[in-house]
């Protein structure tokens, strides 16, 4: 069972390669810095409020593999990062920087990764029939948090200040030793269809409403936490991942997903958007929306453990040389010992629920600004760690180019500066973006983000 929780422990902190707390498969919106409540329409809506469908210029409008990925942390500083780094090759490791990786591993936000593709998604704008959209969505997400024991136990290993504070044979409890520290990280592969309509239009006012459907298969789900006494704990994986569940394959109560290396779903669900929106003036817009409103079921190649606690590794027993193999003997004795995994028939998990909120404003034919903020309104696998705001513009300075940029903070991050260059035509747009352009040689908060796609096209003129 050690190899299930490792694997996915792993994933989660060595590919530094890949984030999308907020969207990631647009990249006009990646450089606004998520920005993009009052700044989406036609397909680009999909997900984020249903009802600016309505308000796309467009008769018909489409991508295809347009995406992003990136990683941020409040962990990390650019020393502590490179050092971190450094020791993912066989090696000794000084306790001085085991000490500074322990205190710098205690946190909320060690590590929010993710990575979002639309395979493709199209739009058509009937006029007062409505806008309907469609779109494939693969999304990738995961977070990280650990607490002082639970960083101190990784690094430290036997000179753990536990160590000091538990009795030599006490069996203790991850609700109790643990609490605070979450590993979660789901993938889905989205089939999304929604509708929006203008509702109302006034000499000064338009209302638009919009809902989305979204039929989602589960390709993977992983979620080992210690919240105010509560410990979760379950995966299950899609045969393309390659987990090894031999030890559980004969067992009568487990619903084994076979054929190794395909692209197989273990779990499914449904999900909804609802949206409202308004143009004043048709100057000043307004967005309001609730998205990711449903449930997942995961009932393939699915594993559930229960904490039973485990006693402390005996100090003294390990001389290795090698950090990662003391690392790995402990966290192997510790996740072997705590918890009993067994199949179960099913469970059910909540998927992301978030609230999207905006104001923008049009200055002129040059400038658009916005702002948002979004708020996780559960703790489901996948959803922001904490609230997001962000101020977004976008500028074109000739009629072909556009420029984005803005100011974000919170869903794990500390502060962002995003840039964003895009060349628009009537019928085709390429882009490329960044949701924070100093990320990369920040000494404070080093990450990387980028969006990217090259294939979005627009024909006709809505009807109205």
């Amino acid at each position: 069972m050690h190899r299930i929780i490792l694997f996915f422990f792993f994933l989660l902190l060595s590919q530094v390669q890949v984030l999308a707390q907020v969207e990631l498969s647009s990249f006009s919106a990646t450089g606004r810095g998520g920005v993009m409540n009052t700044f989406v329409t036609d397909y680009q809506a999909i997900g984020v409020n249903p009802s600016n469908l309505a308000r796309g210029t467009s008769l018909v409008a489409f991508t295809v593999m347009e995406g992003g990925a990136g990683v941020s942390s409040q962990t990390f500083n650019r020393k502590t990062l490179s050092q971190f780094l450094d020791i993912s090759s066989p090696q000794n490791i000084s306790m001085a920087d085991r000490q500074q990786f322990a205190k710098a591993f205690a946190s909320n936000n060690v590590l929010n990764v993710g990575a979002e593709l639309n395979t493709f998604a199209i739009s058509a704008n009937l006029g007062q029939v409505g806008s309907f959209a469609f779109s494939n969505r693969q999304r990738m997400l995961g977070h990280v948090a650990f607490n002082k024991n639970f960083a101190e136990l990784a690094f430290l290993g036997d000179d753990a200040p536990i160590y000091d504070e538990v009795n030599s044979g006490d069996i203790v409890y991850v609700s109790d030793v643990f609490d605070g520290t979450a590993i979660k990280a789901s993938w889905l592969n989205e089939w999304n269809l929604a509708y929006g309509r203008k509702l109302l239009e006034l000499p000064l006012l338009d209302l638009y409403a919009g809902v989305g459907y979204k039929y989602l298969q589960g390709m993977a789900i992983y979620e080992f936490s210690a919240l105010n006494g509560d410990v979760k704990a379950y995966n299950a994986a899609s045969p393309v991942l390659d987990i090894d569940y031999s030890e559980y394959i004969n067992n009568p109560n487990f619903n084994y997903r076979s054929d190794k290396g395909a692209l197989h779903p273990v779990g499914h669900g449904h999900g909804f958007d609802l949206g409202v929106s308004a143009e004043i003036n048709k100057m000043v817009k307004a967005s309001l929306s609730v998205t990711d409103i449903g449930k997942m079921t995961w009932n393939k190649n699915l594993l559930v453990g229960e904490d039973n606690g485990f006693r402390l590794p005996p100090r003294g027993e390990r001389n290795n040389d090698d950090y990662w193999d003391e690392f790995i003997d402990i966290a192997q004795n510790v996740v072997d010992s705590a918890f009993t995994f067994s199949p179960v028939g099913q469970i059910q998990t909540s998927l992301p629920t978030r609230l999207r909120a905006g104001v923008g404003m049009q200055l002129g034919k040059r400038v658009e600004v916005g702002l948002d903020f979004v708020a996780p309104l559960n703790k489901a696998p996948g959803n922001l760690s904490s609230s997001f705001v962000g101020l977004g513009v976008d500028y074109m300075p000739v009629r072909f180019i556009r420029l984005s940029s803005g100011v974000s903070t919170g869903a794990g991050d500390k502060f962002n500066l995003p840039f964003g260059f895009s060349v628009v035509t009537p019928v085709y747009e390429f882009g490329f973006a960044t949701r924070d352009i100093l990320a990369p040689a920040s000494d404070s908060n080093p990450g990387a983000s980028f969006a990217i796609g090259f294939l979005r096209f627009k024909i006709g003129k809505a009807a109205r």
